[in-house]
């Protein structure tokens, strides 16, 4: 079970999380084919999921600074980062593998050379665990939403 944390979130805002299979059309001809989601019901090994969460300020006043945090799942699902240039879905601006310390993406951990010398690598997506989004003030009666695709392993 996926929960959400939403910071800054004023009484009467409130936090939806849905989660949607990615179901691949098949593709005619020159048709590379689409992608449709159907609400979630069952997760087989390699299938996509696509979670949405949505921010909903039901407060009189303005939610100032507010983050949505998805956690992803170790029971195998991995993150699946937007295509670069994608403006499909807002990419989340922090990652996090203990929900503890969140760091700007990529995540980079220190790593020794054999000759000594100290470098940083990227930590590979399939180990993030938690997903946020800075979506800064959130006006009265307003709503954001955010997406996050994950796979579960084969």
């Amino acid at each position: 079970m996926l929960a959400l944390a939403a910071h800054a979130a004023p009484p009467g805002a409130e936090v939806r999380l849905t989660g949607w299979q990615v179901v691949a059309e098949p593709a005619r001809g020159a048709d590379p084919g689409a992608e449709r989601l159907e609400p979630l019901q069952r997760v087989q090994p390699g299938d996509r999921v696509e979670y949405h969460a949505t921010y909903v300020n039901g407060a009189a006043a303005v939610a100032r600074g507010v983050q949505l945090t998805i956690p992803v799942p170790a029971q195998g699902l991995a993150w699946l980062p937007p295509a670069p240039g994608s403006s499909a879905e807002p990419a989340p601006t922090l990652a996090s593998l203990d929900g503890e310390r969140f760091e700007p993406l990529p995540l980079l951990r220190p790593h020794t050379l054999p000759d000594g010398r100290r470098v940083l690598r990227p930590v590979p997506v399939a180990d993030y665990r938690y997903l946020r989004w800075q979506l800064g003030d959130v006006p009265a009666g307003a709503t954001r939403t955010v997406r996050a695709r994950m796979q579960m392993a084969r």
